[in-house]
């Protein structure tokens, strides 16, 4: 009976670490019994995110975040930031946006959970590239075209009314590692997605994911205009279809004022393009 109330134990004990470990936390693991000192000199969102990272992650001496939109010739850029301080007395976080100031935090708490954080810190980072987005081939059903780990993360049929916590767990992912875009369907494009129904949806996916510094983008359809827009073709040379677009992206940017843009497969593996209308991929554009 000892033996076999021993393995009832062993088992549980098993379980409990298995269901703690999930891996849906990525390298956002550290966990601290104490709540660090963590202050700023000024509030928003994208601070207050950079905030909760910092108390509930940090497991050094008190840290100040200090923006600081008016320094001349500064270092970092609109995402760039820089980490000085001691670990043992303190840290300071500059920069001259609410992002880089949450891209500092990151930064800091990587090098602890590496453990390569060393006990003086002089960092000055600025990105190298302004546009790091990744491109999802998500398909308006839940389908995802060569996707070979289950269904799309969007539940479309569910927004806007009904936010799944997953949303916001991937923009904190996405900004965990500087990803600052995402292109939320395929490219091969339905083009209900450019439909007022559709924008909602659009809508509320990008207030989630702005605190954390990621902007939406859209693959289209080059033939919107006809399709949904009921004109009589997708010409890019006719003045309609020319309005069509222009009114569309107003439209668009008047519900989401950070959207990045538009993703045009056009011509390629039977997708309609301006190539359909004897024109150019320039004059497409």
């Amino acid at each position: 009976m000892s033996k076999y109330i021993l393995y009832i134990v062993t088992l549980l004990l098993i379980s409990s670490v298995v269901l703690a470990e999930d891996g849906s936390r990525l390298w956002l693991r550290a966990e601290t019994q104490s709540v660090a000192k963590v202050s700023s000199n000024r509030k928003s969102p994208t601070i207050e995110i950079a905030m909760q990272e910092l108390t509930t992650q940090w497991k050094g001496a008190p840290i100040m975040l200090m923006l600081n939109k008016t320094r001349k010739n500064n270092p970092w850029g609109s995402e760039g930031y820089s980490i000085k301080g001691n670990v043992d007395e303190g840290v300071t976080i500059s920069a001259s946006a609410d992002i880089g100031l949450l891209y500092g935090a990151y930064h800091l708490l990587r090098l602890q959970e590496a453990e390569l954080i060393e006990n003086q810190i002089d960092i000055t980072e600025k990105p190298a590239y302004d546009i790091r987005v990744l491109n999802h081939w998500d398909n308006l059903d839940g389908t995802v075209e060569r996707g070979y780990a289950g269904h799309s993360l969007w539940k479309w049929d569910e927004l806007p009314d009904i936010l799944s916590p997953r949303y916001k767990a991937y923009a904190r992912a996405n900004a965990s590692i500087g990803i600052n875009g995402t292109v939320l369907n395929n490219v091969n494009a339905s083009p209900e997605i450019l439909t007022n129904t559709y924008l909602k949806k659009v809508k509320i996916l990008a207030d989630v994911f702005r605190p954390y510094g990621v902007r939406v983008y859209l693959s289209v359809n080059f033939s919107s205009p006809k399709i949904i827009g009921g004109l009589s073709d997708s010409d890019p040379m006719n003045p309609e279809v020319k309005q069509w677009w222009k009114n569309k992206v107003k439209a668009i940017y008047r519900q989401i004022p950070d959207f990045g843009g538009f993703l045009v497969k056009a011509n390629s593996e039977g997708q309609p393009g301006p190539q359909d209308y004897g024109c150019t991929h320039a004059d497409g554009a």
